[in-house]
């Protein structure tokens, strides 16, 4: 069969670029031809795999997303027998849906008059409204009923996806206290120190303020920041803030880590991640975490904060936890608590079902190709939303 992929521009650092490579290599690998369409970054399109490029157009953000949804629909009108998209887009059969629902998220009233919202609220109709008929591969069941609150979506058209988390991210082996000090002095960290992780690309929304803050007020913590590179304006303010408070000589900057190898060894090395977000659809990098058995501290509004609590492996805080809460999180993680809840971790983390999201996906878009109900309905039905 013939599939389109449709996705804005490809870059080799962003997770849903990333599955929508994989799935694409997927498919082909079934004998299936996707012709993947994308305004840049087609060069990182796997072996096998047409590349279709859209030009670009309009001059802001929310208007290139239109112009990318008409030229989109026009490149795949025909020819395909499924057109998917892997962000919300006019006319697709399916789509791949890593995005909180956007009419959901609070707003002054006024920006509701924007031209962005109204651009943005109409490719989002197209794809969730009752008269659409695009199929929706969800991440994470909070991510999902955003979207039913907001366009009660039939829920024949929806499909919780498991994770989809990288099985190479797994260690062979649960961390040990002289493989984690042997690490440490590798990365020149401090050996007697606790070490908190932060991961992420979005400094603000994945809470970086909130953990540079609480810094202050645990002297025996030391962070590393790995996403945000150098230049980046949030970052930058944060660090300065951190030179006025005194703590910013116990920050190490890790910068984007696209090693897999050095990922894995910083998982290894450090004694909690620290991720308190404001909003993340999934958090991958908390299943990354558990998988090679590093405790969590995370909030609510993670699409898999509820893995840390089945697993036991850390403290969900509330979506909005004041810095007290916070600190109690982080006083309560002594020495003996982290061992037991690392044991806990790297044993949930042996779950299959971790692992399975991008295989589900493509069984669900093979399905739907084939506009065989029936393996769609199989498939799907057990990871309805609640």
């Amino acid at each position: 069969m013939r599939i389109a992929f449709g996705i804005f521009r490809l870059a080799p650092t962003g997770g849903l670029e990333r599955n929508a490579m994989t799935l694409a290599e997927m498919l082909t690998a079934r004998g299936h031809r996707v012709a993947l369409h994308a305004t840049r970054g087609l060069e990182l399109a796997p072996a096998g795999v047409d590349r279709v490029a859209i030009a670009p157009a309009g001059w802001s953000n929310h208007g290139r997303q239109a112009a990318f949804s008409t030229s989109y629909a026009a490149a795949s009108a025909a020819g395909f027998d499924l057109v998917v998209g892997f962000q919300k887009l006019a006319g697709l059969d399916l789509l791949y849906c890593a995005d909180w629902c956007f009419v959901d998220r609070p707003r002054p009233a006024w920006q509701r008059l924007l031209p962005r919202y109204r651009v943005m609220t109409r490719l989002e109709r197209a794809c969730f409204g009752a008269g659409s008929r695009t199929r929706i591969l969800g991440l994470a069941r909070p991510q999902l009923d955003a979207y039913l609150r907001a366009y009660a979506t039939p829920q024949d058209r929806l499909a919780l996806l498991p994770p989809t988390v990288e099985p190479g991210r797994r260690p062979a082996a649960p961390r040990t206290g002289a493989a984690r000090t042997a690490l440490r002095r590798k990365h020149g960290l401090d050996s007697t120190a606790v070490l908190w992780l932060w991961i992420g690309l979005q400094p603000r929304v994945k809470g970086l303020d909130r953990v540079v803050a609480a810094l202050g007020r645990h002297p025996e913590a030391r962070l590393l920041v790995c996403g945000p590179a150098s230049g980046n304006r949030q970052l930058e303010a944060l660090l300065a803030a951190a030179r006025r408070a005194g703590v910013a000589d116990r920050i190490r900057l890790f910068g984007m880590v696209s090693d897999g190898q050095l990922l894995g060894e910083l998982f290894a090395a450090a004694d909690l991640l620290v991720h308190p977000a404001r909003l993340d659809v999934t958090g991958t990098v908390i299943l990354e975490a558990i998988v090679n058995g590093l405790p969590v501290i995370t909030t609510a509004n993670c699409g898999y904060a509820a893995h840390v609590l089945a697993a036991d492996a850390g403290v969900v805080l509330p979506a909005e936890p004041a810095p007290e809460r916070l600190d109690q999180a982080l006083i309560g993680a002594g020495v003996e608590q982290r061992a037991r809840w690392s044991a806990n971790a790297f044993a949930y983390g042996r779950r299959p079902d971790l692992f399975s999201g991008l295989s589900r996906a493509a069984d669900l878009i093979e399905a739907a190709a084939r506009r065989d109900e029936a393996p769609w309905a199989a498939l799907a039905s057990a990871d309805k939303p609640a």
